[in-house]
C-alpha cells in the first residue's frame, strides 16, 4: 500500500518545516509527498526546500501564480500514483504513527474510503474563544458501511466534520467518479465530501486523532467572514441542491433526508454569515448575480437571514434574555480562560 498525500503551501514559512518534518518521522514510510506551492510570497518554498532536503518521496512544485486551494489540491490529484490519497494543509501536520494506523485500518476492511479523527490547537485564547471547534465528542460508527449509509450515520451521531483533510480515498475511486474540487470559491471542502460520499461501497472510522489541526491567525478559517464565504456557500448549496433533485431518487428517504438538511444548512450558514457583513456589500453582490440567482439567493439565504435577525433583535430587546445571557456568560467566559492556548 503506498499513500499519495497532497500538501496546499501558500504562505506558511513558519509553519511547512513542521508539517514536513512530522510526514518524515511517520512510521510507515511507503508514501509520496506533492507540495505544491499556491506562488507564496514569503519564505514558504525556500523553507520546503530545505525540509525536504533529498528525500526522493518529496516532490516541490511550484505554480507560477496564485490559484486557490481548490486549484492548488487539483493540481496535485493530477499527479499521484498512491492506492490512497490524503490532503494535508501545510500549517497542521499528523501525529507520528498516523499513517500507519490508517493503513492497518484501510487494508484490515479493504475500504474505500476511511475517515480519522482531528485534534485542533489554538495558537491564541481569543481564537479558541471565537474559532473553536468539537472534535472530541465525535461519536465512533463501527464497521463497515456504504458510502450513503455511512453519510447517515454521520449526521444521526452528529460526527459530520467538512473537511478534505480528515479522510484517506482510495485513488481509483476518484479517478472513476472524476472527482475534482470546485475552483474559484472557499468552503470547497464541502462540495468535495458531498459528491464524494455517495461513491464508495467500503466505507469506516478510526476515531483516533490522528490529524493535528492548527487554529492560527491569519488563515482561511479564521480571517473576517465576507461576501466569499457567503458566495463560497451559495455555490455549494446550489449544486448539493441540482444534485438532489437529479439523483436523489437513486437513493434512500434516509440518505435524501440527511442531504436535503445538510442543503439547507449551508444556506443558513450563509445567512448567519451576513450578520457580519455590510449591507452595501450585499447588496452589490445581489446585482452581480443573474436573475434566477438572485431569486435563489433572497430565498434561501436573504430571507432566511431577514427572519433570524427579527427573532434575535426581539430577544435582545427581552429582560428575560438579557439575564439568561448574563447567568450563562460567566461558565463559559471561565471555561475559555482556564484551557492553555495551544491546548
Amino acid at each position: 500500500m503506498k499513500f499519495s498525500i497532497i500538501v496546499a503551501a501558500y504562505n506558511v514559512e513558519a509553519y511547512i518545516g513542521e508539517c514536513l518534518q512530522a510526514l518524515k518521522r511517520q512510521t510507515f514510510a511507503n508514501f509520496e509527498v506533492l507540495v505544491v506551492d499556491d506562488a507564496s510570497t514569503d519564505e514558504t518554498r525556500q523553507r520546503a526546500r530545505a525540509a525536504i532536503g533529498d528525500d526522493p518521496r518529496f516532490r516541490l512544485i511550484e505554480l507560477p501564480h496564485n490559484s486557490g486551494l481548490s486549484a492548488v489540491r487539483n493540481v496535485g490529484l493530477s499527479q499521484v500514483r498512491g492506492d490512497y490519497v490524503l490532503f494535508l494543509d501545510s500549517d497542521d501536520y499528523y501525529v507520528d504513527d498516523a499513517l500507519a494506523r490508517i493503513a492497518a485500518r484501510a487494508d484490515e476492511d479493504d475500504l474505500d474510503l476511511l475517515f480519522f479523527g482531528a485534534k485542533t490547537f489554538y495558537e491564541n485564547a481569543r481564537l479558541r474563544r471565537e474559532r473553536y471547534e468539537d472534535q472530541e465528542s465525535r461519536v465512533d460508527i463501527v464497521g463497515v458501511h456504504s458510502g450513503p449509509e455511512f453519510y447517515v450515520l454521520f449526521e444521526e451521531t452528529k460526527s459530520f466534520r467538512p473537511s478534505a483533510c480528515l479522510f484517506a480515498v482510495r485513488r481509483q475511486l476518484l479517478e472513476q467518479a472524476q472527482l475534482t474540487f470546485l475552483e474559484g470559491i472557499i468552503h470547497e471542502d464541502l462540495l468535495f465530501l458531498m459528491q464524494l460520499i455517495v461513491a464508495p461501497k467500503r466505507v469506516g472510522f478510526l476515531k483516533e486523532p490522528l490529524y493535528m489541526r492548527r487554529m492560527r491567525e491569519g488563515s482561511i478559517m479564521t480571517q473576517r467572514f465576507s461576501m466569499r464565504n457567503v458566495d463560497g456557500l451559495f455555490r455549494v448549496a446550489q449544486t448539493m441542491r441540482a444534485w438532489l433533485y437529479e439523483h436523489g431518487q437513486e437513493y434512500s428517504q434516509a440518505f435524501c433526508d440527511a442531504f436535503c438538511a445538510r442543503t439547507f444548512d449551508t444556506y443558513h450558514v450563509a445567512a448567519r454569515y451576513l450578520f457580519e457583513i455590510d449591507e452595501a456589500d450585499v447588496d452589490a453582490y445581489r446585482d452581480k448575480l443573474s436573475f434566477a440567482e438572485r431569486l435563489d439567493f433572497d430565498l434561501f439565504i436573504g430571507e432566511v437571514f431577514k427572519r433570524v435577525r427579527g427573532v434575535y433583535d426581539e430577544m435582545t430587546g427581552s429582560r428575560t434574555y438579557r439575564l439568561g445571557r448574563l447567568f450563562l456568560a460567566g461558565p463559559s467566559w471561565i471555561k475559555s480562560r482556564l484551557v492553555p492556548p495551544g491546548k
